[in-house]
């Protein structure tokens, strides 16, 4: 066999191999960077009136991913919401919430008083990202500071 005869034999097929299946592989990503990933809510401060409230005992998170946040109180099995969001200029805007309920299908939320106890006071809401680091997250509004650290 000469050089030529072993370059289109085996050579050349393997470049047509390599070639289609690094052409078929790509990453798939969020876009989210750093926001990305599963946050314990550890403190809500009032800004009003000084007040922190401890909230690292409790098992409340956010799971951010792709377009979703989910937002769950692991101590209350029924408190489950799903939220679209938005990120652009360091702000945060989460809205179109729904109860996340596989067992019966999800429904949307028309109660924004269902949200309080996780610092949320309106169906719609906008939070500034105040900082945004690789272990943790502070999210503010008029009323609230959340402060998340990343699990």
């Amino acid at each position: 066999m000469n050089k030529r005869n072993t370059i289109y034999t085996f050579v050349l097929p393997m470049l047509v191999v390599v070639s289609a299946v690094i052409s078929g592989c790509t990453l798939e990503t969020s876009g989210n960077g750093k926001l990305d990933g599963y946050w314990h809510l550890m403190e809500v401060d009032t800004i009003s009136s000084g007040g922190k409230c401890d909230m690292s005992q409790r098992r409340v998170f956010w799971g951010i991913q792709a377009k979703i946040i989910n937002i769950s109180d692991r101590d209350n099995t029924s408190c489950d919401f799903s939220f679209r969001f938005e990120e652009t200029n360091s702000m945060l805007r989460l809205y179109a919430p729904f109860v996340h309920d596989r067992s019966v299908g999800d429904t949307a939320v028309d109660d924004a008083t269902l949200l309080a106890p996780f610092g949320l006071d309106s169906l719609e809401q906008g939070f500034k990202i105040e900082m945004l680091k690789s272990g943790t997250m502070r999210l503010a509004t008029e009323k609230l500071k959340l402060h998340f650290k990343k699990m």
